[in-house]
């Protein structure tokens, strides 16, 4: 099978290649036979090695914006260097009377790396990349990049009229246990939806909310919620002592989605994942909603049942289009938005993955369909770790009808979490359930549908999901 790719088409796998060979500590394994990959051939790929370990990677109009510690770069499609933009390190601590959250304490010891914690391009108000890293309090910084790279201006989105906000600080958004956060424009004003991760650790510092929506202050200069409904925290006995992670965020349609990995329940100790859907159109958290995701195999065994093994949590997700070939095997609509998960089997009563992994993959419509059935049949209950700052619970939901739960349709809203499971079979039939998975990537080129999945010993496998019966499949 030949496929031709052109740059545009493959930057997404280049990524993920380079990403892979940044990663690497030792050698890897020789790839198995199976693979039919020619190792007599040399191949030529466009690469560029950071100084100091990436975390973000986001491309834009051909090109490629990298977030790594103390740096970002803005790289040709090629990944030639273009630009580089020095953001740390910085001195933060006790010994600082008055740090200023732009650039640390002045005139003393450089002591703090800074991690880039979130990288975003928003262009309804002009051609910006935001850069947020973990110093700070996560505040972020604005290039205006109308000239292009090498002459982006540069402001730190901090408003000293923020500081006394009886909302807490409208401009930190990154938290230090990992972020996710979208910028949406609806109603002609760019929404920031933010979500922080929480750890286990009484002990850490809470200056973030845990998940949130702000705008940007008309002067441009920081950020600024739209009212005391525009965030939710976790219930006060919970923070430190309810682990939440926020692995991946995208929006579809009017609604922007999270994925998360949390216990299954306040008292529970088992961990499993779910889908987080909001109003993308909502300046408050009104129409808000959890639902649990698993992916299952069935391994088929001699005279006995088959077993079904569980993979409950999420390691990586990506939401693309797909190839025509694929979306006829389907029996998808054209232009239609699929959510391709990668999972694993975690420990007992643990988050941490095991080297057990599976791929399930659903349309953003059956999500949705999803939603809509559990909450009209009412297998939904409030929520058990947000509070919130005023009930919007429904008790009667079987009287929605129809659409109901669409956007703008209830003034009142809604918080709830669905109590049905939503499980989805792995794709690949137990290929991986020896691999740990911890990436993924999808590109439609032409009519194919090119998966690049990445694993925990740094090998890239790429398959085209065409026709499962005789995908093409190449180790790397």
């Amino acid at each position: 099978m030949k496929m031709r790719i052109n740059y545009s088409e493959a930057t997404s796998i280049l990524i993920i290649l380079q990403t892979l060979w940044w990663g690497l500590n030792s050698q890897c394994e020789e790839p198995i036979e199976s693979s039919k990959l020619d190792l007599s051939v040399t191949y030529d790929l466009p690469h560029f090695v950071s100084d100091t370990p990436v975390q973000k990677l986001l491309e834009f109009n051909g090109t490629v914006y990298v977030g790594a510690v103390n740096k970002l770069y803005a790289l040709s499609k090629d990944l030639k260097k273009i630009h580089e933009y020095n953001t740390g390190p910085v001195h933060e601590g006790h010994d600082c009377s008055a740090p200023d959250p732009c650039s640390g304490c002045k005139n003393k010891p450089l002591n703090k790396n800074n991690t880039n914690m979130a990288l975003l391009m928003e262009t309804f108000y002009d051609l910006e990349l935001f850069s947020c890293g973990s110093v700070g309090n996560g505040v972020c910084h604005r290039y205006l990049l109308e000239d292009g790279p090498l002459d982006a201006e540069i402001s730190c989105m901090y408003s000293k009229k923020n500081k006394d906000s009886s909302y807490g600080c409208p401009d930190c958004l990154a938290g230090p246990s990992g972020t996710q956060i979208l910028n949406v424009m609806s109603s002609g004003v760019v929404r920031f939806f933010v979500a922080n991760s929480e750890v286990l650790d009484s002990t850490v510092p809470r200056l973030h909310h845990t998940i949130s929506v702000r705008k940007m202050r008309e002067t441009q200069d920081g950020f600024e919620f739209f009212s005391k409904q525009s965030y939710m925290d976790l219930a006060p006995g919970l923070r430190g002592n309810y682990p939440l992670h926020y692995v991946y965020s995208f929006q579809s349609g009017p609604y922007i989605y999270f994925l998360t990995v949390q216990r299954e329940g306040g008292s529970s100790n088992a961990f499993h994942t779910r889908i987080v859907r909001m109003c993308s159109s909502d300046p408050e958290i009104l129409r808000y909603v959890e639902m649990p995701f698993e992916c299952i195999y069935s391994e088929r065994r001699r005279k006995k049942r088959s077993a079904q093994v569980v993979f409950n949590v999420l390691q990586a997700a990506h939401v693309a289009k797909v190839g025509y070939d694929f979306q006829q095997e389907m029996g998808l609509k054209e232009g239609e938005d699929v959510l391709f998960a990668a999972f694993a089997r975690s420990k007992p009563d643990s988050p941490e993955p095991t080297a057990s992994s599976a791929v399930c993959l659903i349309s953003i419509t059956d999500i949705n369909n999803f939603f809509r059935d559990f909450m009209q049949k009412g297998y939904t209950r409030k929520l058990s770790h947000f509070p919130g700052s005023e009930d919007k619970n429904f008790n009667q939901v079987r009287s929605f009808a129809g659409d109901s739960f669409s956007c703008g349709k209830h003034e009142r809203g809604y918080r709830l979490e669905v109590t049905s499971t939503n499980p989805r079979r792995d794709y690949f039939h137990g290929r991986f359930r020896n691999v740990l998975l911890t990436s993924i990537a999808v590109v439609p080129i032409q009519n194919h549908t090119v998966v690049s999945l990445g694993t925990a010993e740094g090998r890239l496998n790429l398959h085209n999901v065409w026709i499962s019966k005789s995908a093409f499949r190449l180790n790397i």
